[in-house]
């Protein structure tokens, strides 16, 4: 009988990510027998432990610095930038050798659950490092106890130098990140027979399958997710989106790298619209220069195209970068039509691009704000409509606009509004 192992790794907060993971798991009713975490891994795996979907959810859209941190380490920012915020730790480890973890215990005394985690029966097991005597420290629920818990979940996500090491039995305890950050082999010694393994991609040490007749099923964030040391409730907002509909998409259930959709939405539109895309294409390439051309053809992609080989996840790739270029939000769940009409509706409502005052702002060497991609891609669409060739000679610079571009003018057809 299979035993089914979900491996949470390290990643600060980008832990949010994981708990999108486990409601789409909970959502597929994928039964899961044992969880294993390092970190915020730990963290996230109690939750799982205790089948506490709807406190996990709580935990992490309240998020904040102030939830996380005493304002005396971490004091309220008017303008939290990337580099202020890595200052602060940085002036709180010289200074008094790490965050304060009082916050996180007072967190894990709210959202510990003792009598549902040792009466669930989803093993669990986490990894941290013994800093006294330099080894790893791995626990399993047979090892803790209501009281030891905490420690040792705390132990686990103290991620040193951010956070001070913990203190066990006066010996001090640091992330289990330093041993391994996502322990698959954990999972395994503890009876898994498959696993799904969630990877934030954080800093951490990974360490080699011991047995590798275990299938394992990765799944990572395919959307940039904000540095794991900042927390906000809106960012891991965005996380939960993402981790949900990444699992989703590994499963089969909706479609999509970076941007998600219903199911079978691509493939239908992409036998909807590729011939017609490629007819165009070929009808704008036909009568020009053939030095420009070659410029173009530089691009594999491109290749593929004229040849008539514009291949389904080629072709999807555009859909993308057409998202992309007009800012959608990529946490969403797409139909095709509506994402369809929203990049016509989009374009409509950008500016015209005016290419003298550009040339003038070049020449005036001006170049702040002079390049909008949305302005580019309406370049390119009312060129393709007027065929003006000329500006064709910008497609080397830019040709994830053009395609964006063509594909608007393909789906647009003879429709007055799409």
């Amino acid at each position: 009988m299979e035993t089914l192992g979900l491996v949470l790794s390290g990643g600060g907060s980008k832990g949010a990510y994981e708990i999108g993971v486990y409601k789409a798991l909970k959502k597929l009713h994928i039964k899961i027998d044992i969880v294993t975490g390092t970190s915020i891994g730990a963290v996230n795996g109690m939750f799982v432990a205790q089948k506490d979907l709807r406190g996990a959810l709580k935990f992490w859209k309240n998020s904040s610095f102030s939830t996380m941190y005493r304002e005396e380490d971490f004091p309220p920012m008017e303008d939290p930038t990337l580099s202020k915020i890595y200052a602060q730790y940085v002036k709180t480890f010289i200074n008094e050798g790490g965050m304060d973890v009082s916050k996180m215990e007072k967190m894990f005394d709210e959202y510990f659950k003792p009598y549902r985690f040792f009466n669930s029966n989803i093993d669990y097991g986490l990894v941290t490092y013994n800093f006294s005597k330099k080894k790893p420290v791995f626990k399993t629920k047979k090892d803790l106890t209501a009281k030891n818990t905490k420690s040792y979940v705390i132990a686990s996500a103290s991620c040193y130098p951010a956070f001070k090491p913990y203190i066990i039995d006066d010996e001090l305890y640091i992330d289990g990140g330093y041993h391994d950050n996502i322990p698959i082999n954990l999972a395994i010694e503890m009876g898994a027979t498959k696993v799904i393994a969630v990877d934030l991609r954080a800093i951490g040490l990974k360490k080699k399958l011991q047995d590798e007749s275990v299938e394992v099923t990765y799944i990572a964030p395919r959307n940039k997710i904000a540095s794991f040391l900042i927390f906000d409730k809106d960012k891991a907002k965005e996380a939960i989106k993402f981790g949900y509909n990444d699992t989703m998409k590994t499963f089969g259930k909706l479609d999509g790298n970076k941007f998600t959709f219903r199911k079978h939405n691509l493939i239908k539109n992409y036998n909807l619209y590729n011939d017609l895309f490629e007819d165009n294409l070929n009808s704008i390439f036909k009568n020009v220069d053939n030095l420009i051309l070659n410029k173009i053809f530089l691009s594999a992609s491109f290749k593929e195209i004229v040849n008539r080989n514009t291949r389904y996840n080629n072709f999807n790739d555009i859909l993308e970068k057409a998202g992309k270029i007009f800012n959608f939000d990529e946490s969403n769940i797409y139909d095709i039509h509506t994402y369809n009409r929203g990049l016509l509706n989009t374009l409509s409502n950008t500016e015209s691009i005016d290419v003298e005052k550009i040339k003038n702002k070049i020449k005036d060497k001006d170049i702040t704000n002079v390049i909008d991609n949305r302005q580019i891609t309406k370049y390119f669409y009312e060129s393709i409509i007027k065929e003006n060739t000329a500006a064709l000679k910008y497609i080397p610079l830019f040709s994830d606009e053009f395609l964006t571009a063509l594909y608007i003018y393909t789906i647009k057809g003879n429709k007055i509004t799409y």
